[in-house]
Formats: C-alpha cells, sequence, structure tokens
C-alpha cells in the first residue's frame, strides 16, 4: 500500500505529497468532505498569547498550520509536514503544538511527518508531553490499523462523543438522570418446592439501566444471566434474561422502611412438543401439552454509595400443571 521511497532525495513537498495526502486518504479523509482536510491554514497569534507587551516593538506573529484534518466540523487534528533531515526536536514539536492548540483550531492530537516518521501527540498534555503513537515508514503497512484506531473520523468519533447536558433530575445521589447498571447479581436462598438447587442459584447482572419513563416513574432494563446452560435458555423463555421492571418511584428510596419496589409481569406459552428444562427433576423433557406460565418478579430495594440492594422474588404459576414455585432472596447492583 505504500511504496518505498528514497527520502534522500525528498524536500518537504515531496514528503506532502508522496507519504501525507496518501495517508490522509487511506484514514478517511477527502477535502469537501464530512472528514475534510483544510491545508495552509493562516493563524494569527496576538501578543498577549505569547506573553509580549510592547505593540511597538513586538510584532504580532502567524502560522500557516500543513494541514488540518477535521471531523463533522468537530473534532481536528493537525500533521505538519517536515524534510526528511528534519528531527522532531522540541522546536519542531511546540511548533505543532502551537497550531493545535490555537484558539480557531482546538486540536485533539498534533503530529509530525518527514517522511521517514510520523509522531502524534496529545495536545492537551502540553508540548513536552511523549508521542501518543510513533511509526517509521516501513512500519505503516504492518502497523496501519493503529493509525486507523487513533486518528480515522470513526475512532474520533468514538473517542470524543458528543457530550450532552444532563437537564434531568437525578434518580439518587451521585448519579444522572439515567444510570447504568455496571454488573450486578440475584442469589436466590428459598422456594416453595424446596429444590435444593434453587437455593443455591446465583444469577449474574451483566447489563442495564434504570430511567424514568413517560409519566416521570423509574423503569429497570436487566440483563441476567445464568452459568447452566439449560436454566439459562429457561430463563430466556421466561422472559427474564432480557426484561423491564416498572417503578413505583420518581428516584430511588434510600429509606429501608419505604424501599423502592420494582415489579415484571408476563405470560408465557409454551407450545405441545417444545423441550424445557424440569426443574423437578433437572432433566430436559418434552411437553406433551400446551402449557401456559403466568411470569412475575419484584425487586424491593434501597439506595447507597452507588448500590441498589435489597431482596428479590419470583414467581411462576404453570396453569395446566396446577404448579406454583416461587423462589426468593436478595439483589446487589452497581450503578453508575
Amino acid at each position: 500500500m505504500f511504496t518505498p521511497f528514497p527520502f534522500e532525495r525528498f524536500n518537504e513537498t515531496d514528503v506532502r505529497e508522496e507519504v501525507i495526502a496518501p495517508l490522509l486518504r487511506q484514514l478517511g479523509y477527502t477535502t469537501g468532505s464530512d472528514n475534510n482536510i483544510i491545508r495552509e491554514q493562516p493563524l494569527r497569534y496576538p501578543r498577549i498569547s505569547l506573553g509580549l507587551k510592547n505593540p511597538k516593538k513586538d510584532p504580532e506573529l502567524r502560522g500557516k498550520a500543513d494541514y488540518i484534518l477535521e471531523v463533522g466540523g468537530r473534532l481536528r487534528w493537525v500533521i505538519e509536514a517536515k524534510a526528511p533531515e528534519v528531527a522532531f526536536d522540541i522546536e519542531a514539536i511546540e511548533q505543532a503544538w502551537t497550531y493545535a492548540s490555537h484558539p480557531e483550531i482546538r486540536a485533539i492530537y498534533h503530529a509530525l511527518c518527514n517522511g521517514r516518521t510520523l509522531s502524534v501527540f496529545r495536545t492537551a498534555e502540553g508540548p513536552s508531553s511523549a508521542a501518543v503513537l510513533s511509526l517509521a515508514y516501513e512500519e505503516f503497512d504492518d502497523k496501519f490499523q493503529q493509525l486507523i484506531n487513533l486518528l480515522s473520523p470513526v475512532a474520533l468519533t468514538r473517542d470524543f462523543p458528543v457530550m450532552q447536558t444532563d437537564t434531568g433530575a437525578p434518580i439518587a445521589a451521585g448519579l444522572r438522570s439515567l444510570a447504568r447498571i455496571t454488573n450486578g447479581q440475584i442469589r436466590y436462598e428459598h422456594n416453595s418446592l424446596g429444590l435444593a438447587p434453587l437455593n443455591e442459584l446465583q444469577v449474574g447482572i451483566s447489563d442495564g439501566s434504570v430511567e424514568r419513563d413517560e409519566n416521570g416513574l423509574l423503569i429497570a432494563f436487566l440483563k441476567t444471566i445464568v452459568p447452566f446452560r439449560s436454566l439459562q435458555q429457561l430463563n430466556e423463555r421466561l422472559g427474564l434474561a432480557h426484561f423491564e421492571m416498572t417503578g413505583n418511584d420518581s428516584a430511588l428510596s434510600t429509606n429501608p422502611q419505604r424501599p423502592t419496589v420494582f415489579a415484571y409481569r408476563n405470560t408465557i406459552l409454551f407450545p405441545a412438543g417444545e423441550e424445557v428444562l424440569d426443574l423437578m427433576t433437572w432433566q430436559r423433557a418434552t411437553l406433551i401439552t400446551n402449557v401456559t406460565c403466568d411470569v412475575q418478579a419484584s425487586a424491593l430495594g434501597v439506595y447507597g454509595d452507588r448500590r441498589f440492594f435489597g431482596k428479590f422474588e419470583s414467581f411462576m404459576r404453570y396453569r395446566e400443571f396446577k404448579l406454583d414455585l416461587r423462589i426468593s432472596g436478595s439483589f446487589d447492583i452497581h450503578l453508575a
């Protein structure tokens, strides 16, 4: 992809045309697009910004950035071209940093390329910081993915998303109006049928969120994982692997005497011929008739130190079998 060059015969213009221009195209930048290339942008530096005080003796300084790369009109980084014999000393790095930190640019990264080497620096860390990535030209083909991961429009959009102000009331102290569930678990300790395996069951909560519905009441989205495959499949059929629970409060309670309550209800039809886990024998069995199951779940909890924890209960009524199963225990989830 990148042709070998006799850099000893190159000048700065050659580096721009033969190395930087193809590099930017490969990264996904084209002039006039949403991922734009701005060439030789003139910049003015007021005296005060450099500590200069005498307008008669200290002339206004000007500069010209070789390349400004712009993503969606919002994110920018700059790259300065140098001749192959020019070393990346502090003076060269400071020049690129000055362009990147200019009030009109505010670039995330500043880079230097002399054809032989490309070095990328994080602007916010100042002109004396170490490079976050440095590649020799001979490494461009093998390690180009590293450049994509750092400098491509997709990478910049991913790493620097639009920050939106949260105008809603927090759902609890230290949280925003929407809280992400980072992890958690449900521990079952009792069941109405005296099935010993269920009393040792621990369900992982791998993902989810707590937010408000259109009426301002809390709603929780949960994704759970059971360590046993057959039980996980049953959990999925009961709608308890990825489900929504509605709350009775507009904020998480911190009062154990009045916990926040979340509830879930659903009705599932198991058709005749389906193979399911028989909890009585812990073996898979084929249904000989349709089975209707009413499923309920409830969580009563309080909030403290980014945790929401309390009591959890699940209830299943298998109508055709006239069988009820109630399992209860505790839950603990971590919020961010």
